[in-house]
């Protein structure tokens, strides 16, 4: 847990902003957001990866957060508990500066939803995670965009 610690204050979060998207990268994005909300996590993994690999700024990190959100919820799955507990608490300091919306994921939501989970497996224990691999997963919710007035609805 010292390195993840000591990687969260070392990193630079000021002045973040949303990543632009290109078409292949929301085409990419919103497929693993479709995966995830299968459960499908190890693909929507390997879906998000490659939109991270073609951002090279420090905003990467918001895919980042994505790909050990569903990184975390594999091992989950996996009754894997440091690597659940490792992964899910990564992702939400990588997320947390992407609220309340980003790349239109309500952003918020998520890390709610995360931050419970990752509470449960750290409740669990590492035995009691190998009995309950089945917690409830997040659901990634996305946010429309109303084209008169430029905001953004659920």
């Amino acid at each position: 847990m010292a390195s993840v610690e000591k990687r969260r204050q070392h990193a630079d979060l000021e002045g973040l902003t949303e990543p632009e998207l290109s078409a292949v990268d929301r085409r990419e994005l919103l497929q693993g957001i479709q995966l995830f909300n299968d459960e499908r996590f190890w693909d929507s993994h390997e879906s998000w990866e490659q939109v991270w690999r073609r951002h090279k700024n420090t905003n990467r990190i918001f895919f980042q957060g994505l790909i050990q959100v569903a990184a975390g919820m594999h091992q989950v799955r996996r009754g894997i508990y440091h690597g659940a507990d490792k992964h899910l608490r990564n992702a939400l300091w990588k997320l947390r500066p992407f609220e309340p919306v980003c790349a239109d994921i309500d952003v918020s939501d998520l890390v709610s939803a995360v931050a419970a989970v990752h509470k449960e497996v750290q409740r669990l224990g590492s035995d009691g995670l190998k009995s309950h691999t089945n917690l409830l997963s997040p659901k990634i919710k996305l946010w429309r965009r109303s084209a008169r007035e430029g905001r953004r609805e659920r």
